[in-house]
């Protein structure tokens, strides 16, 4: 069934978040923020006013999806990352605010190839000991068509943040049972330059352009604590 402009545009409005952080979401709350983290204290405490009014999404890592591709001489290498978490907060009576975060955990890469985790993971590419996350934080959405947008935002990878520009697929709701929490389905993808995130290494054999593709659940949560989101907003939440 056909989901109308009117139906995506209510749902995305109420969960995807389209832009920033205004001063009635919390602004003023403070949280033990983890060191170095590149999540501000507005963004969580927009979270947290979510959880409260029932309109904050958590991620559910175990039935979403982040894959990555990219082609060489030798193919395509195709992967995943195993571990992630984020959220999703909105103000419906306030439809231009609300917030995405997402982080993942950077050495938890699988192509089921053990030699090229290696590789990837190395100080050569990733070095994913000296950068232990990915994190992404929205700033903006527009509409392209009816169930399709764009997500803008900020990605920090291997020690540098970009701007970047996801594509959007609103897939609707689901209720499992009456009663249920529901769960959205999204699907987000881009492609980013490796060598502007400071990856440049061996660009004549792999090229500079990877595609990143992500199928993310997530299930409406309520009255979340403050540790709870400094737990999914940052690595400190994978320990």
């Amino acid at each position: 069934m056909k989901i109308t402009k009117h139906a995506t545009g209510l749902l995305l409005t109420t969960l995807l978040l389209i832009s920033g952080i205004t001063a009635h979401a919390g602004a003023g709350q403070k949280f033990p923020l983890p060191p170095g983290s590149k999540v501000g204290h507005s963004v969580l405490a927009a979270m947290l006013e979510a959880s409260k009014t029932d309109c904050y999404y958590q991620i559910q890592s175990k039935s979403s999806e982040v894959r990555f591709s990219v082609d060489s001489i030798a193919g395509t290498a195709k992967g995943k990352f195993v571990h992630f978490k984020g959220g999703i907060a909105l103000q419906p009576e306030a439809a231009n605010n609300g917030q995405v975060v997402f982080v993942i955990k950077s050495d938890s890469i699988s192509t089921s190839n053990i030699a090229i985790d290696k590789v990837v993971s190395s100080k050569s590419y990733m070095d994913v000991e000296r950068y232990p996350e990915i994190l992404f934080v929205s700033s903006g959405f527009s509409w392209q068509s009816d169930t399709r947008g764009l997500l803008k935002g900020k990605l920090t990878l291997h020690g540098v943040t970009k701007p970047v520009a996801f594509s959007v697929e609103l897939s609707g709701i689901k209720r499992n049972e009456p009663g249920s929490s529901e769960t959205i389905l999204v699907k987000i993808a881009t492609s980013i330059s490796r060598s502007k995130f400071g990856m440049k290494l061996m660009s004549k054999v792999v090229n500079d352009r990877v595609e990143l593709s992500m199928t993310i659940r997530a299930k409406k949560q309520s009255s979340i604590s403050k540790n709870q989101l400094v737990a999914i907003s940052s690595y400190s939440g994978f320990r």
